[in-house]
């Protein structure tokens, strides 16, 4: 038995248990690929940008301080927790001013440092001058992580010959 030639130029059917996939098929396949590879690279830039901003529990300190000389109450609202602040009674910014506005430049310089899980620890030796005399005053600062950002949570006064932080 003869079979027949398909004429010249047709196209060739396809071959037994294979059948030819049409081009809007590869075109989607392309597209999704294309958007979970957008998503995976939008995820990592996310990641790595929290990662990047984390904060530092010493640039907190350092924050307190100059909304301390600088009587900057926006920046003390931002660098202390509501904890902190209802301790002290600094709960508002009129309060804040009233009670801060007088404070003259005070000298710091972290003596120790200790991170804990959520928290760092500072130990701080102050020096400021009070009625004409110089004071030095040994400080702890818990500076706590909340939400991604470091704030003050508490200062205990350390007395002297106190026990270290460990």
């Amino acid at each position: 038995m003869v079979q027949p030639h398909a004429p010249q130029g047709a196209p060739r059917p396809a071959a037994p248990g294979r059948s030819r996939r049409p081009l809007w098929h590869w075109l989607l396949l392309a597209g999704v690929g294309a958007l979970g590879l957008l998503v995976v690279g939008v995820l990592g830039i996310v990641i790595a940008f929290q990662l990047l901003t984390r904060g530092d529990p010493q640039s907190t300190l350092e924050d307190f301080y100059v909304s301390l000389e600088s009587a900057d109450c926006e920046l003390f609202m931002d660098s202390t927790t509501e904890e902190y602040r209802a301790a002290t009674g600094l709960t508002s910014c009129p309060v804040f001013e009233e009670t801060l506005g007088g404070v003259s430049s005070v000298d710091y310089r972290v003596e120790d440092r200790i991170n804990r899980q959520g928290y760092a620890i500072f130990e701080v030796t102050e020096t400021y001058v009070d009625d004409g005399e110089e004071v030095e005053v040994q400080l702890r600062y818990f500076v706590r992580r909340i939400d991604g950002q470091w704030d003050l949570d508490g200062i205990e006064l350390v007395e002297p010959g106190g026990q270290p932080i460990t």
